[in-house]
């Protein structure tokens, strides 16, 4: 059995350079990569989307408004830390990832989510 959900439009992540701060031999997630992740399990709780115990593929679409060269990889870390225990209880369950860059005149992040349970 198939399950589809999708998270509306939301803002786009730190990259995963911006995501981590440290001090010394520690490292922790930033303010800005921690207000991310509040904002985006709030959007997806709002979509009314609960964690699966089943296997995940993601789908996502990047929209970039800047003409700066950023790699497609550096946004992943984040989304998948933040959608962990909202859209799926460990993000070892996402098992395919699409995802997609493309110029836009806005800022934005979609987001699909489908589980499919194990048999």
């Amino acid at each position: 059995m198939l399950i589809t959900d999708a998270i509306p439009r939301f803002n786009s992540p730190p990259s995963v350079n911006h995501y981590w701060s440290g001090s010394g031999s520690r490292r922790y997630v930033c303010k800005r990569g921690v207000e991310f992740k509040r904002a985006l399990a709030l959007c997806a709780k709002s979509a009314k989307i609960k964690p699966t115990k089943a296997q995940v593929a993601l789908w996502i679409t990047w929209y970039k408004k800047d003409k700066r060269q950023r790699d497609i990889d550096n946004i992943l870390k984040p989304i998948l830390d933040a959608l962990n225990g909202i859209a799926y209880l460990d993000d070892s369950q996402v098992t395919k990832l699409f995802v997609k860059k493309e110029q836009s005149t806005q800022e934005a992040l979609e987001i699909t989510i489908t589980a499919k349970e194990i048999q």
